[in-house]
């Protein structure tokens, strides 16, 4: 009962209250993000990684344990993105004392959230932070989905624009959709990965998701529509009240639930942060912008999804782009084990005999050359070990595959 005093009495009596690793502290601060507000007396309340300061207010405005709860929230948000993408070490657009503050205003410039690309930090109203608060103080947490976007713009590097991003409208500077996209996108998947409520002004996930996802759904549904009657608008044909950026949210949220979860969304941003996808030649490079969709997918997913692109999506994809990703996949699964197979001699100039190191037998065999095209095919009746004859193949690299055993060799 004293302690509970003591904390209560050092919340209303002092400039300085703890709870649980947790500091609150009045200060001036300089606000950043919230350009509008300059210097402002504020009280900033001090996680491990993450500062709430907010403007025009004293510690004892506030129950130290729901700030705790509500610090809590925005360090696993920022940690989740983190994971997510890669992005480990990204400087501070805001900071106190060396930590990302998140800025909370009376007046946030006229905007529900502001925050820059590829630096952390993001402002909001009280208002929109009051409505955590409350759901923490109700015990029935939601987390607005403001919060998702704009920290989404953080691990957005502008970079990543220039995988796939194309203009709308005709328009060589109305382009930057997918930005928008994945930040909406975002608030769906990683509250759904942190297992977070979402609340989109009184809508939760569910109904964010499928509003997103029903845009994807009517496209798809209506073979009238397809990437150049229906991509290339910055409003959606079918439904000139939403924007184009709903349409790339619905396909990141299907292609998270469909073709990996976060797995799928970490190899996306590694092909996003690295050159092994090259950057399409400019704006209105369309097919450069699709194909890299498509391998950047593709690859993610582990799987070739030429179909879902060309059947279901009804994009063109080129014939360079299928066979990269071909063979990107087919090298890929070779290279995942190649310990059940034993090959001599390699190089081989005509026969390559090939055995089993397990305690199993040779039933089928498949050759592939590096486009991922099969040049060989024979069934066995469960032999140790075979000779083929490949001396009228081309000088090259071969794959070897058997069962889930693969191994290479060299044909001179």
């Amino acid at each position: 009962m004293k302690l509970k005093f003591y904390l209560i009495a050092l919340a209303l009596f002092s400039n300085m209250a703890i709870f649980a690793q947790v500091v609150a502290e009045q200060t001036n601060f300089n606000y950043n993000l919230a350009y509008c507000v300059g210097s402002s007396n504020s009280t900033a309340w001090i996680g491990d990684e993450i500062v709430l300061m907010i403007e025009g207010e004293t510690p004892s405005d506030r129950n130290i344990q729901y700030m705790t709860q509500a610090i809590e929230v925005f360090e696993n948000i920022y940690s989740g993105y983190a994971s997510i993408t890669g992005l480990n070490n990204l400087p501070n657009q805001s900071s106190y004392n060396g930590k990302t503050v998140v800025e909370i205003v009376l007046d946030n410039c006229g905007a529900g959230g502001l925050a820059h690309h590829g630096a952390k930090g993001m402002s909001t109203g009280v208002d929109l932070f009051d409505r955590l608060y409350n759901s923490i103080r109700n015990n029935n947490l939601a987390v607005p989905q403001v919060f998702f976007y704009e920290i989404n713009r953080n691990f957005w590097s502008p970079r990543f624009n220039d995988k796939f991003d194309w203009a709308m409208n005709n328009d060589p500077s109305a382009w930057g959709w997918w930005t928008v996209g994945m930040n909406n996108a975002q608030a769906v998947m990683l509250s759904a990965s942190l297992d977070y409520e979402l609340d989109y002004f009184g809508q939760d996930r569910k109904g964010f998701r499928d509003r997103m996802v029903k845009n994807l759904d009517d496209y798809i549904n209506d073979t009238q529509y397809d990437f150049e009657f229906g991509w290339k608008q910055s409003l959606m044909p079918w439904n000139d009240r939403e924007s184009i950026n709903d349409l790339m949210s619905g396909l990141l949220i299907y292609s998270y639930e469909n073709f990996g979860g976060d797995q799928f969304l970490n190899g996306l941003y590694r092909y996003l942060r690295t050159n092994e996808i090259p950057n399409r030649s400019g704006v209105f490079a369309f097919q450069e912008c699709r194909d890299n969709i498509y391998k950047i997918w593709s690859f993610s997913a582990g799987r070739d999804l030429v179909s879902f692109f060309e059947d279901d999506l009804r994009w063109i994809i080129s014939q360079d782009a299928k066979d990269d990703v071909s063979v990107t996949l087919t090298v890929d699964e070779f290279d995942k084990d190649s310990a059940g197979l034993k090959i001599y001699p390699n190089p081989t100039n005509d026969l390559i005999n090939i055995s089993t190191t397990l305690n199993n037998s040779l039933t089928e065999i498949n050759i592939y050359n590096t486009l991922g095209q099969r040049v060989f095919n024979e069934s066995f009746n469960e032999l140790n070990e075979v000779a083929i004859n490949v001396s009228a193949f081309e000088a090259g690299m071969y794959f070897i595959k058997h069962e889930n055993f693969v191994t290479s060799f060299i044909k001179k």
